[in-house]
C-alpha cells in the first residue's frame, strides 16, 4: 500500500470511529424502573448481579427479603423471605450463592440461589453493622463495618463448612471512626491482596494491603467522596454511590492506586437517595434506598452504561 492509500485508509477508519461514537451517544438509551413489588419490606439497601444468569438481587433492611429482578422486567419480586430480626444491607453474588452482609444484626448469611436456602451464617457479636462486603475469587469474604473499626475475614473453608468465627482485621489507627455517624462502607477488590474502601463520614479512600505479616492501610491522596457509600470499579475506573447529591461519581486512580481523581458525575432524574451499584448487561443497577422520605414503592434505577463518561473514553482511545 503506498503512501497516499495508507493516509485515506487512516481518514476513512476515523471517520468510521467518529461515526460510531457520535451514534452511541446519540442512541443513549433511557433509563429504565424497576419496582420491588411489594415494597413492603422496609427501605431497600444493597443490589447484586448474576452473571450467569442476568438476574439481580435487592435486599430489604426491614425484615432481610430478597427480592429477583430481570433485566427485561420492570418489577423485582420476592424471592427468599424475610423474617423478624433479619437485616439485608450488602450483597454480592459468586460461585451460586448470595451473601449478605446483616447490618446492625451483626450477621452474615450466606444462601444457596438455586435450593434459595440458607448455607451458611456467621455471627460478628453486637454493636457493629456490617454494611458491604466483597468475595474473591479465591471463595475469601471480607466485610466492611460502619461502627467498629474492623474488617470482618471469612475464609472460604468456612463458608463451605457453613460456619465458623470470623477473624476481626483490626483499621485502626489509620481509618479513624466518628462515634455516632457511618464510617467504612463501599468495599472493592483491587486484586488478589489489595482492597479499597470508603469512609462515608469523611469521603476518604483507603486502600488495604493484605500481607502475610499482617496488613497496611494507606489513605489514598487527591480528591474525597462526601458520603461514599456502595462501589464499583469499572474499566478501571472506580464508580462510588452518592445519597445526597443523587449520583455516580466516577474516580480515576493512579497506577500505583495512591491517588484519587474525580473525572466525572452521572445524573438521573429517576434516583431517590441511592445507595449502591451493580452492572449487569451494559446498566449501571443503582438501588433508590430514600431514607429520607421512604417512600414507597421502591425502584431500582437501570442506568444506561452508555450514558456514561466510560464509553466517552472508550471512543479518545478508538481516536488515538
Amino acid at each position: 500500500m503506498n503512501t497516499m492509500s495508507m493516509h485515506m485508509s487512516r481518514i476513512v477508519t476515523l471517520l468510521g470511529a467518529l461515526a460510531v461514537c457520535s451514534m452511541a451517544h446519540a442512541d443513549a438509551r433511557p433509563t429504565r424502573v424497576y419496582t420491588l413489588t411489594p415494597s413492603t419490606h422496609g427501605n431497600p439497601e444493597g443490589v447484586a448481579a448474576d452473571p450467569v444468569t442476568g438476574t439481580f438481587f435487592v435486599g430489604a433492611t426491614g425484615d432481610g427479603t430478597i427480592y429477583r429482578g430481570r433485566l427485561d422486567s420492570p418489577t423485582l419480586e420476592e424471592f427468599i423471605p424475610g423474617a423478624a430480626g433479619r437485616v439485608a444491607v450488602g450483597l454480592k453474588v459468586a460461585r451460586g450463592r448470595l451473601y449478605v452482609a446483616g447490618g446492625g444484626t451483626g450477621d452474615l448469611v450466606v444462601y444457596d440461589l438455586v435450593t434459595r436456602r440458607q448455607v451458611a451464617a456467621f455471627s460478628t457479636g453486637t454493636g457493629g453493622f456490617l454494611n458491604d462486603l466483597v468475595v474473591t475469587p479465591g471463595g475469601d469474604v471480607f466485610v466492611t463495618d460502619s461502627f467498629r473499626p474492623t474488617l470482618w475475614h471469612v475464609t472460604a473453608a468456612q463458608v463451605r463448612a457453613g460456619t465458623g468465627t470470623p477473624e476481626a482485621i483490626s483499621v485502626a489507627p489509620e481509618i479513624v471512626y466518628e462515634p455516632g455517624a457511618f464510617n467504612a462502607n463501599g468495599i472493592v477488590q483491587l486484586d488478589a491482596r489489595t482492597l479499597l474502601v470508603v469512609l462515608s463520614s469523611s469521603g476518604a479512600l483507603f486502600r488495604i494491603d493484605l500481607e502475610r505479616a499482617g496488613r497496611r492501610i494507606t489513605r489514598l491522596e487527591g480528591d474525597v467522596v462526601l458520603g461514599g457509600d456502595g462501589m464499583l470499579l469499572d474499566r478501571g475506573r472506580l464508580i462510588v454511590v452518592q445519597g445526597s447529591p443523587a449520583q455516580l461519581t466516577f474516580v480515576a486512580l493512579d497506577h500505583r492506586a495512591s491517588r484519587a481523581t474525580i473525572v466525572d458525575v452521572l445524573t438521573d432524574p429517576t434516583l431517590r437517595g441511592p445507595a449502591t451499584v451493580a452492572l449487569s448487561r451494559g446498566r449501571f443497577l443503582v438501588v433508590n434506598s430514600d431514607f429520607a422520605t421512604s417512600t414507597p414503592p421502591f425502584t431500582v434505577s437501570g442506568i444506561a452504561r452508555t450514558n456514561s463518561v466510560s464509553d466517552e473514553d472508550d471512543c479518545d482511545e478508538d481516536l488515538e
